[in-house]
């Protein structure tokens, strides 16, 4: 997995699941797949996602914040 996209699929989790996903990644490997591994795999795949919805609120939040500051 490119580092670019495994960082777009780290983004949208909560500060716990980062937590637990740096956790997982600063473990020192073993060379056969261990249960941090697996478990940080199925974090990835079945943690939260956004809705578009929420992506939109989240762009018009940080406008109006900007706007904000900016005055």
């Amino acid at each position: 997995m490119p580092f670019e996209q495994l960082l777009q699929a780290l983004s949208p989790l909560t500060p716990l699941q980062r937590r637990k996903a740096k956790a997982v990644l600063e473990q020192k490997p073993t060379g056969k797949t261990s249960d941090g591994v697996e478990s940080l795999a199925e974090l990835l795949l079945h943690g939260p996602v956004f809705s578009e919805e929420q992506l939109l609120r989240m762009e018009e939040t940080r406008k109006a914040f900007a706007t904000r500051r900016d005055q």
